[in-house]
């Protein structure tokens, strides 16, 4: 096959082999995913649940939609309500953790899926998909694999950001695609707070692709979304030191890394990877001076608004916490992975020699075939002794629910306001 071809990525070109490869991270992240996920609330969880006893013994319309939208810390996780919420009606109100783990986990496929189609827009080669694979579906965020609120909001605010940019990328020649993105616009706020930055960073996206008339509603409808966000917000506690703030926002960047060496690890590849961001985008601004040919100008502005919302959510992550939980909270690293997966996809929209391209690619798919494989190396067995800790929970809240002695358990008075409500149940006792 020839790799120069520009029809490379239809589905008739690509050879099963290949198509396997990409498809194996995601059968073995999903694997892992279903084996440990179990249903048992958790942190955050608990907080959801309470919220839709709340919503459920709400009077007036006007008293439910408040609620709804009742900050939690620093973001509005309505989305991430609604998916309780519709897991609990298909159970007869007993929301089932193991099932919104799931959900919350498929919107890594649309995520993944969305680089596909930028992967195959540029006409690149399969491999870059591969390496995209690899990153992404990984387990250095093993907490999505039993934390559900986690899942729902950590993994689903880049799917909703991905689908809104592309979105409008679209807007220049198909107007009516700028509701598509109002929409997806929207999910991303409501359910992170660094969701709000959709609106900002896709300003660019119109200008560059020549759909200016597009910016005066985008930004009246960002307006709106933004004030009807921060209108009665609590105000949080920031970190106002500038060296923690930037140290903490470039470790975010690079968390996926880890911090086994040392902490300056991560900054220094945060600091790299946003130096060859900026680098490799500022022929969008200086055309003339700085002759950099890109496969596909689309996929460039697309990439530069992502990339600028994980800039702006690091900012964001550095004001609200320390830098060790900036760069080593689990959770939090799929922003890194993500951020590697846009560098990625950059150098590989640049027009050069179509061997060189490929051996480039192939670079990537080696790397993180290996990352891939040592994250499941290393987290496997800590996701196997949380999972046991979940499950002793259970079973000592289920003595505790019989009258008989227990272990301390985890969020005791949390966990039995929600099994009283019956927004949790026993899995046994489950449909």
């Amino acid at each position: 096959m020839n790799l120069g071809n520009k029809g490379q990525w239809q589905t008739s070109n690509l050879k099963w082999w290949s198509v396997l490869l990409i498809l194996l991270p995601i059968l073995l992240y999903y694997t892992w995913v279903c084996f440990w996920g179990i249903d048992c609330p958790q942190l955050d969880d608990f907080a959801v649940l309470t919220t839709i006893v709340d919503i459920n013994k709400a009077i007036t319309l006007k008293e439910e939609l408040e609620i709804w939208f009742t900050p939690h810390n620093e973001h509005r996780i309505v989305f991430t309500r609604l998916i309780f919420w519709l897991v609990g009606t298909t159970d007869n109100g007993a929301v089932d953790i193991y099932k919104v783990l799931l959900i919350g986990n498929l919107t890594l496929v649309g995520l993944a899926s969305i680089f596909y189609r930028v992967i195959g827009h540029m006409q690149q080669s399969w491999v870059y998909a591969f390496a995209i694979s690899c990153m992404l579906f990984q387990m250095q965020y093993f907490e999505n694999t039993f934390f559900g609120m986690a899942a729902v909001q950590n993994l689903g605010i880049y799917f909703w950001l991905g689908l809104s940019f592309w979105q409008l990328t679209q807007v220049a020649k198909q107007p009516k695609q700028l509701l598509w993105a109002f929409v997806w616009g929207f999910f991303a706020t409501f359910t992170s707070g660094n969701g709000l930055v959709v609106f900002p960073a896709g300003i660019f996206i119109l200008w560059f692709l020549e759909a200016k008339k597009m910016i005066i509603p985008w930004v009246l409808y960002g307006l709106i979304i933004t004030g009807l966000y921060l209108h009665n917000l609590p105000h949080q506690n920031s970190i106002n030191n500038f060296v923690q703030l930037f140290e903490g926002s470039m470790g975010y960047l690079g968390g996926f890394v880890g911090t086994t060496i040392s902490a300056q690890i991560p900054i220094l590849l945060g600091v790299l990877m946003l130096f060859v961001g900026v680098l490799l985008n500022l022929n969008l601004v200086f055309v003339k001076q700085i002759p950099l040919h890109v496969r596909s100008k689309q996929v460039q502005v697309f990439l530069l608004a992502f990339f600028i919302a994980l800039v702006a959510t690091s900012c964001m992550v550095g004001l609200n916490r320390d830098i060790i939980s900036a760069i080593s909270t689990p959770r939090y690293k799929i922003g890194s992975a993500v951020f590697v997966c846009l560098i990625t996809l950059m150098i590989a929209n640049i027009q050069m020699n179509p061997r060189f391209s490929f051996l480039i690619g192939v670079g990537f798919a080696f790397a993180f075939s290996l990352f891939c494989l040592m994250t499941y190396y290393k987290m496997t067995p800590v996701v196997k002794a949380n999972r046991a800790v979940y499950q002793n929970n259970i079973d000592a809240f289920k003595r505790k629910v019989t009258g008989q002695e227990h272990p301390p358990i985890l969020f005791e008075k949390e966990w039995y306001e929600v099994w009283k409500a019956g927004k949790w149940d026993f899995p046994e006792n489950k449909n």
